[in-house]
């Protein structure tokens, strides 16, 4: 006969292995994508290529770096989210971050820093 304190301890361990099961980060879990929002994405990478362009990074590799970026959104979430979504918040982010005064020499190293980050992305 089972005991309230043994089916307690069971259910405290069913929980335990559900909630690891679903703590799985998307490159553990089998054949899983991990989750891309084409608006925050590209935001962010437009922050990080317009401080780029505003600290004097030559607009080649930036744009080598915009190219490539674009080339993983498109395989990540399709060409409509790409270029309504993506595209849009990048170009947003990059106009305001080329319109605003010149960064501070550490923000500019930041900025650097950031781009080689993405120079390097798989």
């Amino acid at each position: 006969m089972w005991s309230a304190a043994s089916c307690g301890a069971g259910l405290v361990l069913a929980v335990l292995a559900a909630g690891a099961a679903r703590a799985q980060t998307p490159s553990e879990a089998p054949g899983a994508r991990p989750l891309v929002i084409p608006q925050t994405e590209g935001e962010r990478q437009g922050r990080i290529l317009g401080r780029a362009l505003a600290c004097g990074v030559p607009r080649e590799r930036v744009e080598t770096v915009l190219k490539a970026g674009r080339a993983r959104m498109l395989a990540a979430l399709g060409r409509a989210l790409t270029e309504e979504r993506y595209m849009l918040a990048l170009d947003d982010a990059l106009r305001l971050e080329t319109s605003l005064p010149a960064p501070s020499p550490q923000a500019c190293e930041k900025a650097r820093t950031a781009l080689e980050r993405l120079e390097t992305a798989p």
